[in-house]
């Protein structure tokens, strides 16, 4: 019998709980199954050498124990678990001290990485661990590396009789990580890689990453993790790279918008075994890996030398039977050799079976099957000319947290930039994306955003967009019980897209966002029905930075008089153009010029002058800007009013549908900014130069007409469409 006051489990976990990555989310994988097969769990975190700063419980683990799967023991009042499982042995052999007295009837040690790096420095050592586990615990140790390799570098350093006959691989909720796959549908492969940023996890030269990650544009190469080793190698982050930093999204949603999952590392790193890679294959990306892998995955994966990735991401993206195949054998593997199951079987075959009933509710540690505390809202956005859709959408689930729980469904590109926010996305190819025939598309994209309902289960689907799709009203058929809302911004064309306004009776709830122009709306949107709210704008005042934190963060001079410039690719020294023309007025008032666009970095000719300046929302650092000219978009003219930049707005012409020169010339008549629909250099000059001596008054105007930031309202309409739907 135990002592009095001895806490007892089943399984005690011993590590180093505030690791960020693979570690961390391996345990949490544990307790999840663990949990629901009905063995305790008790957690022990020793502060390593490993993670240098102070640093929280992963978050993964600390859902866990506030979820009850988990009991994290601190103290030193006694322990007594059936089996004690050490995750990296160089926290036992830095912070053993640090344990309570604890008694087991096993012992296992998981070697998750081999003793050194690829610097050769040693983090651990096999011989010293051991004989640190069987005084701390009174038991010898059984040694289970997480792969092959790994077993090779520790063989020879502990007792042969330790170290078990099979590897403790990395486990996966594989239902909680499903996704659909109906294949590459973009008109070139989307080939993307999670992993921490650091040397040891790129290739170490030139030649491989290139072959591997072209840097030429011919696949879109996205990047969840960060991207520094790949800077320090080449120079610069190549302008057709998409890089997210580590923990922007969820894994599970960032998997989800590749068509392969490339992974090759720093060749004197020893991989032990792969966490991001597992989580790959359970979404069912066809994975291309270095051969050493093989071992590890077999046929769940295909393997390739640098050289002849390109051939088998080709040959996959051009038969589609095969990308399948390929796709079912990563599922199937990852379920068979790598699921909860896997690793119930091993405990039981070590332990016997659990002390208590199977908690059939427990949730997975993603967070993709969690239990359902909050209604949840899908906001699906259409793939516009910029970044308008997304940002409203964006703007209105903002504001419905805690009430909803936002989930993401966008044509747009730029859908990564929710995942900062903390919002599960899916990225969907537009049809000009695909190239499908549109027949064709619209079917692709009912049976997307019907598989992305049965996933989640919305409370509610909203739409924004001009242009309704008609594989929305086939999936609005076919999900009657949710709530469907038409999220519609006005200035229309005067006349056009008249047709398009009968789908509102799709909809259960249409929503026009506000505009400071609307008295010049001409368009047949002024006058249907709907539920006008004020400006939406993604940010309030109350938002932006200062103006020295801004030009800080920016990189910009604190003191230099400085003009932001939104007007699209072009050159910088072509004055018969738009950009090219107010570029030469600036630097005729001697003020420095700073561009939105990443194409000015490549222009040629001086550039020396001119500042890049990439951020979302920009509009959080427009108090560094003396002065702005843009175009007359929805956000840019609403953002730069509403935060009181001075601006000389130059509407985009050929825009289809949005009335921008009505928007711009509204403005202009109220005094609050200047406007051209053409612009040269002599034209410009005086515009700029009065707005750098009156525009602040000018602007300050436009909060007598301002009524308030609009996404609030819209996200109470929400709300409240939600509530009713639940009575």
């Amino acid at each position: 019998m135990p002592a009095p006051g001895t806490r007892t489990v089943d399984v005690l976990d011993v590590s180093d709980l505030r690791f960020p990555g693979g570690t961390s989310h391996s345990i949490a994988e544990e307790i999840a199954a663990q949990a629901r097969s009905g063995f305790s769990t008790g957690l022990i975190s020793l502060n390593g050498p490993l993670v240098a700063k102070v640093s929280p419980v992963n978050r993964l683990i600390r859902s866990a124990v506030e979820a009850g799967r988990a009991r994290l023991l601190v103290g030193r009042a006694p322990v007594r678990a059936k089996v004690v499982v050490v995750r990296h042995p160089a926290v036992l052999q830095h912070a053993a001290e640090q344990l309570p007295p604890v008694e087991a009837d096993h012992v296992v040690i998981v070697a998750n990485a081999a003793p050194y790096d690829i610097d050769g420095h040693e983090h651990y050592r096999p011989e010293a661990v051991h004989e640190i586990a069987k005084h701390r615990f009174g038991r010898e140790p059984v040694w289970a590396p997480i792969g092959p390799l790994v077993r090779a570098a520790i063989e020879g350093r502990v007792p042969a009789e330790a170290l078990a006959a099979a590897d403790w691989v990395n486990i996966i909720d594989v239902d909680a990580w499903a996704v659909d796959r109906p294949g590459p549908a973009a008109a070139r492969p989307v080939v993307g890689r999670h992993s921490r940023s650091s040397p040891q996890k790129w290739p170490a030269d030139a030649a491989t990453l290139r072959a591997v990650y072209p840097v030429d544009g011919s696949w879109t190469v996205r990047v969840l993790g960060g991207a520094g080793p790949v800077e320090h190698l080449l120079g610069e982050l190549p302008e057709s790279w998409e890089v997210f930093e580590f923990g922007a999204m969820p894994p599970r949603d960032f998997l989800a918008s590749l068509d392969f999952f490339v992974y090759f590392h720093n060749p004197r790193w020893v991989e032990a075994f792969g966490r991001t890679i597992l989580e790959a294959l359970a979404t069912g990306v066809p994975a291309i890996l270095p051969p050493h892998f093989e071992p590890v995955f077999g046929d769940a994966a295909v393997y390739a030398e640098p050289s002849g990735v390109r051939r088998v991401v080709e040959e996959l993206y051009a038969d589609r039977d095969a990308y399948d195949a390929q796709v079912e054998r990563a599922r199937r593997a990852a379920r068979e050799r790598f699921g909860h199951e896997a690793h119930v079987a091993r405990l039981e075959a070590l332990i016997g079976p659990p002390s208590g009933p199977p908690d059939l509710e427990a949730p997975a540690p993603s967070g993709a099957a969690a239990t359902r505390s909050r209604p949840r809202a899908l906001f699906v956005s259409s793939n516009g000319a910029g970044m308008g859709h997304l940002t409203r959408l964006l703007a209105y689930a903002q504001r419905c947290v805690p009430d909803l729980e936002p989930h993401f469904f966008s044509l747009s590109q730029a859908a990564p930039v929710v995942g900062r926010f903390g919002h599960p996305y899916e990225y969907v190819p537009s049809a000009t994306a695909t190239g499908l025939e549109p027949a064709r598309w619209h079917a692709y994209f009912a049976t997307r955003l019907s598989a992305t309902i049965e996933r989640i289960h919305p409370s509610v689907v909203v739409f924004d967009g001009t242009w309704p799709y008609e594989g929305l009203g086939l999936v609005r058929r076919a999900y009657p019980g949710i709530g469907w809302v038409w999220s519609r911004r006005g200035m229309w064309r005067p006349g056009m897209n008249r047709d398009q306004l009968a789908k509102a009776s799709w909809f259960d709830l249409v929503i026009e966002p506000g505009e400071f122009a609307a008295p010049a709306d001409q368009g047949v949107t002024a006058t249907a029905q709907a539920a006008r709210v004020g400006p939406v704008t993604l940010l309030d005042r109350d938002d932006l930075d200062s103006r020295a934190e801004a030009r800080a963060f920016l990189g910009l001079d604190p003191s230099a008089p400085l003009a932001l410039v939104s007007l699209g690719a072009g050159n910088i020294n072509d004055t018969s153009g738009d950009l090219g023309a107010v570029v030469a007025a600036l630097r005729a008032l001697e003020v420095e010029v700073c561009v939105t666009q990443p194409e000015i970095a490549s222009a040629q000719g001086r550039v020396d002058d001119v500042h890049v300046v990439r951020d979302f929302p920009l509009s959080r650092r427009y108090r560094a800007f003396d002065l702005a000219v843009s175009a007359t978009g929805y956000n840019s003219f609403h953002e730069l009013l509403r935060f009181g930049v001075p601006t000389l707005f130059v509407p985009n012409r050929s825009t289809a549908l949005d009335d921008q020169e009505g928007r711009a010339r509204y403005a202009a008549a109220q005094g609050w900014a200047h406007t051209l629909d053409v612009v040269t250099v002599d034209q410009a000059t005086p515009l700029l130069a009065a707005l750098l001596e009156k525009g602040e008054p000018m602007v300050k105007h436009v909060a007598d007409a301002d009524p308030g930031n609009g996404a609030a309202e819209a996200a109470r309409l929400l709300t409240g469409l939600v509530a009713e739907g639940q009575d």
